[in-house]
């Protein structure tokens, strides 16, 4: 039992009515205490929970009422780091429609290098298909370099955690590895034709080898 187990049982018996019809040691205290320990320790986490940057069981509700995740990373897997980071940007971060805030947005989403274009200044809309809100458009211009840093990482990871690679190089580099393996399964030799169907027998003869079926 944790120290927080035995506070509890102490609590119970110390609510007990004064007469012998309780014990001390009955199972139900027992079996209790523990319950109310964890219901303790639950509601103390859910205290961190509270804070967007460090939720993990409620941060789906969370998500949900603040309208994640964004249509512009709806395709995109992230990390429940990555969850937490953009959360807490929209519950916590303080600003305004203005370049210098969207910036900041970028650069928590890992996007540090992006650049804002902005079309009020001038006298005709730089795309017809926008209709005749052009001028509070913004474009956000992401460098490429940005997408490829984050590609980069299968071969430019150390050798100790670059496994992807590993794993390709392991397989022969062969992106229809299935089908290759199938095609060779298809090409062993029949159990009924006694060897009839080996191919070049004589070098087979030279070299044993064990065969798995």
């Amino acid at each position: 039992m944790t120290n927080l187990d035995d506070e509890y049982t102490q609590l119970l018996r110390t609510l007990l009515p004064p007469c012998p019809a309780w014990d001390e040691e009955d199972p139900l205290i027992k079996g209790l205490a523990p319950s109310l320990a964890q219901a303790h320790q639950h509601a103390d986490s859910l205290m961190i929970e509270i804070n967007p940057a460090q939720s993990v069981e409620l941060i789906n509700r969370y998500e949900k009422l603040c309208g994640l995740p964004d249509k512009c990373l709806a395709n995109r897997t992230q990390t429940l780091e990555e969850r937490q980071r953009v959360l807490d940007a929209k519950v916590n971060a303080v600003g305004g429609i203005n370049e210098a805030f969207f910036k900041k947005q970028l650069e928590i989403l890992g996007y540090p290098t992006a650049t804002i274009e902005q079309f009020q200044h001038l006298d005709s809309t730089p795309d017809p298909t926008w209709g005749d809100k052009w001028r509070y458009y913004w474009r956000v211009k992401i460098p490429a370099e940005a997408n490829k840093a984050k590609l980069a990482l299968v071969d430019g990871a150390t050798v100790d955690l670059n496994t992807l690679n590993k794993l390709a190089k392991a397989l022969g580099n062969d992106a229809k590895f299935s089908e290759t393996v199938i095609n060779v399964l298809n090409q062993k030799l029949a159990k009924n034709k006694n060897g009839a169907d080996i191919p070049e027998k004589n070098l087979f003869i030279k070299k044993p080898r064990f065969i798995i079926i």
